[in-house]
């Protein structure tokens, strides 16, 4: 009994594991600043994240950023969710996509000195029972500091953005 209930509980923890960082195909718009890391997303894989978001039932943020890819948009985010947001663009990084585009590899990220993260370690935290969203901590692999903090529907956890 008490291995068939760790086997159960097992199967809602995610472990912390390293994220190769994908090379971005399109200029980066969206910029991201998070304890003096930049984390850099393309619009197009923010609409498409949106687009997967919304097949999970979540109609919170639409199927589109809206934002004009003639534009750099820059926002700053820190962690926890007592944040005031100054922005529709940071509740949409930060609660909906950002997470799920780190765990996917599908961003640029810089650190303090500018040099660009091929890897990343991202933890992904355990779900309480009744929620249907995790605590996203991705933190850089050389120092362990952390770079970003979100949540993410779990249901999103194992989608795919498709083919660059």
């Amino acid at each position: 009994m008490l291995f068939l209930m760790a086997f159960l509980l097992s199967s809602f923890i995610f472990p912390q594991h390293n994220v190769q960082v994908r090379n971005l195909w399109e200029q980066p718009h969206v910029h991201v600043i998070f304890e003096g890391y930049t984390l850099s997303f393309t619009l197009k894989d923010i609409n498409k994240a949106l687009q997967l978001l919304a097949e999970t039932g979540d109609s919170i943020y639409g199927l589109s950023s809206g934002l004009d890819t003639g534009k750099d948009y820059t926002v700053e985010l820190y962690e926890g969710t007592g944040t005031e947001y100054l922005n529709t663009l940071q509740p949409i990084l930060q609660n909906a996509v950002g997470a799920f585009l780190l765990t996917a590899g599908h961003a640029e990220i810089r650190n303090k000195k500018g040099r660009v993260l091929k890897d990343i370690i991202v933890d992904v935290g355990t779900l309480t029972k009744g929620e249907d969203e995790v605590v996203v901590r991705v933190q850089d692999p050389k120092n362990n500091h952390l770079i970003f903090w979100g949540k993410m529907k779990i249901e999103m956890y194992h989608k795919d953005l498709g083919i660059d």
